[in-house]
């Protein structure tokens, strides 16, 4: 996880920081961060919704969203490119780990429950710091494939 003036960041906000460092995110702001800083741990530690997986949708959000001030037609296409985009990392994402939900997640991470998920091999341990990795990745790789 991100590390800064001795705070330590939650897996959103790590790869919202570390996207935005490689080459800043259009939008990239405080206001993106205080977003972010309730994602890790699935919403405010509910366990819903991976912060990595979180970070990534803002960070392609940034990438692709709409800014409700297009005319209509554009904000409809690229709206409806944004959701494609997001939907697709999501898969992805649940293809490679097994889920998107923390909590389900975490119990493979202990061994609570079977592992699912192509990259998930070895004995059980806390991937989390391979989800920040591996969803910062993605969003570098769906960036340089954008054509917007």
């Amino acid at each position: 996880m991100e590390q800064k003036n001795g705070r330590s960041f939650n897996c959103a906000e790590s790869v919202m920081i570390r996207v935005d460092r490689e080459s800043s995110l259009p939008g990239f702001d405080d206001s993106c961060m205080r977003v972010a800083s309730v994602l890790g741990g699935g919403f405010a530690g509910c366990g819903e919704v991976c912060g990595a997986a979180s970070g990534a949708v803002l960070a392609l959000a940034l990438l692709t969203g709409t800014t409700g001030d297009e005319a209509e037609e554009d904000f409809k296409e690229k709206r409806s490119f944004a959701r494609s985009v997001i939907s697709d990392f999501m898969n992805d994402f649940t293809d490679n780990w097994g889920s998107v939900e923390c909590k389900f997640l975490r119990a493979m991470d202990s061994g609570g429950i079977p592992p699912k998920g192509i990259l998930r091999i070895g004995p059980a341990k806390n991937l989390c710091e391979e989800y920040v990795d591996w969803s910062t990745e993605k969003v570098f790789s769906i960036r340089n494939n954008l054509k917007i």
